[in-house]
């Protein structure tokens, strides 16, 4: 029996197919972002449309105004424990076919949230791939210098020679009554400073969580913030505060400093969790997750030619542009070649982006980085369809600056202006 159940879990779940077989990759939007893993997918032959990635969620989810705007049927189906460890009724959407990169995933069920629930940092975003797709029988991995996100059956991943492995124990939940019982924690043993304790890796949040009370031992200062997570049930959970320190370490990864907000999911017992590292635990790290092996693989990431990046989204009018991006980029000084009053601040410089006629009627978002300047955040040029050119005012500090693009997506961040905006990123 033990020998039958380890041959299921080498192969694709049904419904799988496209790729090699045994190897699909999918490209992230935001991928230099230590930010939610975002990608783009088609559903039932429309879109694409974004979705995020979640491998604690137990199905993935969809949003009402998708649902509705393609048709889907739907269908009342088992409630779902939210992390207050309330059960909530839900509605499920019929998906015949959802494409993720070179995978074409048959007949799935997506749970209803409602409208704009899981839109994150001025993107819309329509659902979130949860278990259902990120198999037990399957590895997942990302790559953020790549920009690509894999999955890969067990019997044909191998981990990149330069890796290192993470072990983890797994924490079923023991809620009685629940009709679906939340996915196992992957707990591993964690230094904050020089403390220990119990997290889970969770590679479906941007942020670290720690529980208020150990925050002392932690020795985490506070910082007022106003922001909210998001749980796999897609119930919002309000945050005002977060607790900054570190080091962090997990046996060879590390982490100088990591802001962590309070861990507040009611499902685990106190003695069994401390609370989580999120994705900006892994900001330096390339990650596979072995679900069959109960193991974290980690390698350093690598730099890679900005146009190998930019390649992953397989677009014509990205490839055959002259420049990376599709943009020509200036700084425009107003003071270049006059005098400078020592008794007046400088006003400053205008940033000028400029995209190529062969990228035309597309939205973009282009990515750029002070070259040698490492203290200066990247800024994110978002351009719809319509915008020839963007311009935005910078202060004196960009002085003497270089912008270099970095990376470059078709899927721009919502604007409130109507050509275009630009945005300032923490690298």
């Amino acid at each position: 029996m033990a020998a039958a159940l380890a041959a299921c879990t080498s192969g694709p779940p049904p419904g799988f197919a496209g790729g090699t077989g045994d190897r699909w990759a999918f490209p992230l939007v935001g991928a230099l972002e230590s930010d939610l893993l975002i990608t783009a997918v088609t559903i039932d032959g429309r879109g694409p449309y974004l979705f995020a990635i979640d491998p604690d969620a137990n199905v993935s989810i969809i949003d009402e105004q998708l649902v509705k705007e393609i048709s889907l049927r739907t269908r009342k189906g088992p409630h779902r424990l939210d992390e207050n460890d309330t059960q909530h009724p839900r509605f499920y959407a019929e998906v015949i076919a959802l494409e993720l990169g070179s995978l074409i995933i048959e007949r799935r069920d997506a749970m209803i949230v409602k409208p704009n629930t899981l839109d994150a940092n001025g993107r819309r975003i329509y659902g979130m791939l949860g278990k259902d797709i990120l198999a037990d029988s399957l590895v997942f991995g990302f790559d953020r210098d790549q920009g690509l996100a894999y999955l890969t059956t067990v019997k044909a991943f191998k981990p990149p020679p330069d890796a290192f492995a993470i072990k983890y124990d797994t924490l079923p939940s023991r809620v009685p009554n629940a009709q679906v019982l939340p996915t196992p924690r992957r707990l591993v043993r964690a230094t904050i400073g020089a403390e220990p304790f119990t997290l889970h890796l969770d590679l479906g949040a941007a942020a670290s969580q720690l529980r208020e009370s150990l925050w002392e031992r932690a020795k985490l200062g506070r910082q007022d913030v106003q922001t909210a997570v998001i749980d796999e049930v897609g119930i919002p959970r309000r945050i005002t505060a977060a607790g900054v320190g570190g080091p962090v370490n997990v046996g060879a990864a590390s982490a100088e400093k990591l802001a962590f907000v309070p861990y507040g999911d009611q499902r685990w017992n106190e003695h069994e969790i401390d609370g989580t590292l999120g994705l900006d635990f892994f900001r330096d790290y390339s990650v596979w997750l072995d679900w069959d092996a109960r193991t974290y693989h980690l390698a350093k990431r690598k730099p890679v030619p900005v146009e190998v990046r930019i390649d992953r989204w397989d677009m014509g009018a990205l490839a055959k542009c002259k420049s990376p991006g599709c943009v020509t980029v200036r700084l425009v000084d107003p003071l270049a070649g006059k005098p400078v009053d020592p008794a007046r601040p400088h006003p400053g410089l205008v940033l000028s982006v400029t995209r190529e006629e062969v990228a035309g009627g597309m939205g973009l978002e282009v990515v750029l980085e002070a070259k040698d300047r490492p203290e200066l955040p990247r800024l994110a040029v978002n351009m719809s369809p319509n915008a020839d050119r963007v311009m935005q005012h910078l202060k004196s500090e960009w002085i003497g600056a270089t912008l270099v693009v970095v990376d470059a997506t078709p899927y721009p961040r919502q604007c409130p202006a109507d050509d275009g905006c630009v945005d300032l990123l923490a690298r």
